[in-house]
């Protein structure tokens, strides 16, 4: 018993001494980890706008997700992401059709709404991340990769999204800031 207060009296001095405890310890590692690659966009991230063009630059609108969707994108330290966007003004009456086919490098909106979760690895030299699809709204986005550069600059977030499809190759530009 008395080893037993010895011990907790030296654990209670060295966390005084180091300014730690375990718990403090391992949030420090953990962010230590997430220092890297990954914890640059570690966060939850507020869409401010989106704007989709073609290739010669004339924007449009897109018809599933319209003008100015709303949504967050979350990344975690554990390399787990997950993102939602909404179109505003969607109608009230569900309609589960999906938005037109999306490319292999997109996902799908269904009713003016698009989610999906899963895992997200960085590719620092090419400035991309890449959003490997667990679960999503649209069925068939479930197992995509999804490839998105990425540029960071304080609390804002800047990805773009290039596609391709048999009608025409889309830039999607989409800003977010940091949630604090």
């Amino acid at each position: 018993m008395r080893h037993r207060a010895v011990l907790g009296l030296l654990f209670a001095i060295s966390a005084v001494v180091w300014g730690n405890t375990p718990q403090e310890s391992s949030r420090a590692s953990l962010q230590a980890n997430a220092a890297g690659g990954r914890g640059q966009l570690v966060g939850t991230w507020r869409l401010i706008s989106r704007v989709v063009k073609l290739e010669d630059g004339t924007v449009i609108r897109d018809p599933g997700l319209g003008k100015k969707p709303s949504g967050y994108l979350i990344y975690d330290s554990s390399g787990h992401m997950a993102g939602q966007l909404m179109r505003p003004d969607r109608p009230t009456a569900i309609d589960c059709g999906t938005s037109t086919g999306a490319p292999s490098e997109n996902s799908q909106s269904v009713n003016g709404y698009d989610a999906y979760f899963g895992t997200y690895t960085i590719d620092e030299t090419n400035h991309t991340v890449t959003h490997h699809l667990e679960g999503a709204l649209a069925a068939a986005d479930v197992g995509k990769n999804l490839v998105r550069e990425f540029q960071l600059s304080g609390d804002k977030l800047t990805i773009i999204v290039r596609t391709t499809s048999p009608k025409e190759k889309q830039i999607r530009t989409l800003t977010w800031e940091r949630v604090r």
